[in-house]
């Protein structure tokens, strides 16, 4: 049992068992040992798609860039990135956005929402030559609700935190963490859980399935579409997930590109869940918004033109052209990155569908 897991164990102790949510929380964002509380997991854990390919982060600068045009191309704009990781996707679309539409950037915004110190750091080097208005901050609040909103945010609803119910003859029951035998362990509250908590659609799942819902990710959707909704803008979410209800768990942890066990040496290992994107669009519409999609990621950046995108880097860089090739293989590649990742975009009700979604 690591330090992180002796803490979490005395939290049992003291407090009776944690929800999974709770342990995610303190898994990855513990100040002493949680994943991005205390290093840089990303190229060690695992490998984001701005990190494959720059074409990726261009892309997603021009589908702003569209998007703005198609609402009118309001002045004073917020660009966010929700968990910009090593910055390298906000640095590739600020530099496409500068290249197509100088304007965008006149009197904009562009605020990082970054949990992480250390991550935070690596962002500012990254971004320490660039001359927009760029700001930080922990999480996505009242701060940011002023203003017409562009919002990217790639590989962070899965890290949000879940909670898990399971289907038994008594009812549904939470799936919590508490300690058996000197280590931790999964174990199901004694008292099933309301029926409220359960929707409609699940309520006939077998024994022994599971009802996934990850709580701050459908308020944090439902908070986003608020302020498109009410002054403009656009987001583009971009995770891996499923697009229709289902049973079944998906947490799962990853340390050094293999699977681990969720439950041992927690903050050495990266913890997610596949994002519920159904459930993410009615959150969407909830905040009085328009949903699109989820599309593949194979299918969008091939309408926003990764193609001729990767001939032209492939024609300035010859010596890189097999490197440039097999990074967007990876990425639209349906038995790699390009079916499982999927993309919902988010705009107000009365303007032109987002790119890649018409």
């Amino acid at each position: 049992m690591n330090a992180l897991a002796a803490r979490i164990a005395e939290l049992i102790a003291a407090d009776g068992p944690l929800s999974i949510a709770q342990f995610m929380t303190l898994c990855l964002h513990d100040p002493a040992g949680g994943t991005y509380g205390a290093r840089d997991p990303i190229g060690r854990d695992f490998v984001t798609a701005p990190e494959i390919s720059q074409a990726f982060g261009e892309l997603l600068g021009l589908w702003t860039v569209q998007a703005w045009h198609d609402q009118g191309r309001a002045e004073g704009v917020r660009l966010v990135e929700l968990g910009p990781g090593r910055g390298t996707l906000i640095a590739d679309a600020l530099r496409a956005i500068t290249a197509a539409a100088p304007d965008f950037l006149g009197g904009a915004e562009v605020v990082l929402v970054e949990a992480s110190p250390i991550l935070e750091a690596l962002q500012r080097d990254k971004l320490k030559t660039f001359t927009a208005d760029i700001s930080w901050c922990k999480h996505f609040d009242d701060n940011l609700t002023d203003r017409p909103l562009f919002l990217l945010a790639n590989e962070f609803f899965d890290c949000l935190p879940v909670r898990q119910f399971v289907k038994t003859v008594q009812g549904w029951h939470e799936r919590m963490i508490t300690v058996e035998n000197g280590a931790l362990a999964f174990a199901l509250t004694p008292a099933p859980a309301p029926s409220s908590v359960i929707p409609s659609d699940r309520a006939e799942a077998p024994t022994g399935g599971v009802y996934e819902i990850a709580p701050a990710a459908l308020t944090l959707a439902e908070e986003i579409a608020a302020v498109i909704a009410a002054k403009g803008g656009a987001a583009l979410i971009v995770d891996y997930g499923y697009d229709s209800p289902g049973f079944g768990e998906t947490l799962q942890a990853v340390a050094g590109h293999k699977f681990a066990e969720v439950l041992a040496e927690p903050g050495e290992s990266d913890l997610s869940a596949h994002v519920d994107f159904y459930a993410l669009a009615k959150a969407v519409e909830a905040g009085g918004a328009a949903a699109y999609g989820p599309v593949t990621q194979c299918n969008l950046l091939a309408d926003l033109g990764i193609g001729p995108r990767a001939e032209r880097l492939m024609i300035t860089n010859p010596t890189q052209a097999r490197i440039i090739a097999d990074a967007v293989d990876r990425l639209v590649n349906p038995e790699k990155m390009g079916a499982l990742f999927k993309a919902l975009a988010v705009a107000p009700k009365n303007t032109p569908p987002p790119p890649g979604f018409c």
